[in-house]
């Protein structure tokens, strides 16, 4: 999907909509990762968990945007816990010793 195939871009959320509806999948079991504000807002708006990636020390202005985790690289994330529909950041590795 891409900006080309809605009427408006983000933050409306209908490009969102419409790779949900593409892929038949209710927009509450949807997850959007978004580096932008608006990106967030327009998941949030369409119904969606919004994945924050903060690459430019924006981590504030995506929380604003309600954000529901931000983080500033995808290896943060926490893969095992998706499937149960749960979004968080990984553990930090025990110290060795």
């Amino acid at each position: 999907m891409s900006g080309r195939d809605v009427p408006r871009g983000k933050p409306d959320p209908a490009q969102f909509l419409l790779a949900a509806t593409s892929v038949a999948t209710p927009p509450a079991r949807c997850l959007v990762v978004e580096n932008a504000p608006a990106g967030i807002g327009a998941a949030k708006t369409g119904g969606m968990a919004g994945l924050g990636i903060a690459r430019l020390g924006d981590e504030a202005r995506l929380r604003e945007a309600g954000a529901d985790l931000v983080l500033t690289s995808l290896d943060q994330l926490d893969m095992s816990a998706l499937p149960s529909g749960v979004l968080r950041m990984r553990a930090a590795p025990a110290p060795p010793g």
